[in-house]
């Protein structure tokens, strides 16, 4: 299922990882085939919202080792959280976002996962948590991708699927310190641009008494807590 290769629309980066994404069947709980952007919406209005897509996946990382993740039905995207957990009281939790474009070729491709699968390494180890090594964090993203291949756009319209690994302390504690579980979510959601209309210049306004990190922070890892202060 998976090649290698540059995509056309992106212009010739290294480090893809490629679905061949025509069309998939047979995939577990989809008992038709599936086509890119055949879901029914008016792909160059949609936006950078979230939209819920078919499936979504959900690893647990519980006794030391992480399991082997499920795909979850999209139509109820909650999950359970411990009161206690870090991820809400000490901010043990941190993300990655990256996107799967529909190709000139037919083809969809990720860009960069292992890249994405280093940097929440490199996150997880700075506040003690636990992340899936890079082959269960790219395969999350491919396997992903896979599930809501009628949600990629379509080649042409300017959007892409936006995938959101999510790794957070699930694991109770009262005290100050790490957790001893963790979950490590999957979602993937159609996109537009993030501007709409494109990239343009704009007025900007240079704060100078304001800080969004801190000299020896941790504004150096995309943890959730670093954007709490942009709004």
């Amino acid at each position: 299922d998976f090649l290698s290769g540059d995509c056309p629309m992106m212009g010739g980066s290294r480090g893809r990882v490629l679905l061949c994404g025509v069309s998939l069947c047979m995939l577990a709980g989809v008992s038709r085939c599936l086509q890119i952007g055949t879901q029914p919406l008016d792909w160059p209005s949609i936006g950078f919202e979230f939209r819920p897509t078919r499936t979504f996946l959900h690893y647990k990382f519980r006794n030391g080792v992480w399991d082997d993740g499920q795909e979850v039905d999209g139509k109820e995207p909650y999950i359970p959280v411990h009161i206690g957990a870090t991820a809400l009281h000490y901010g043990q939790s941190l993300f990655e976002g990256l996107k799967a474009h529909a190709c000139r070729d037919g083809d969809v491709k990720l860009f960069r996962p292992k890249d994405n699968a280093r940097r929440m390494r490199e996150g997880a180890d700075r506040i003690l948590m636990e992340a899936p090594d890079e082959d269960v964090f790219v395969d999350a993203c491919r396997r992903v991708v896979r599930a809501n291949l009628d949600f990629v756009p379509p080649y042409g319209s300017g959007g892409a699927l936006y995938v959101r690994p999510l790794l957070f302390g699930s694991g109770a504690r009262v005290g100050l310190r790490p957790a001893d579980a963790y979950d490590f979510i999957v979602l993937a959601t159609p996109v537009g641009e993030y501007y709409s209309g494109g990239l343009k210049a704009v007025a900007a306004r240079v704060v100078e008494d304001f800080d969004r990190a801190a000299p020896q922070g941790v504004g150096s890892v995309k943890l959730a807590g670093d954007y709490a202060p942009d709004l």
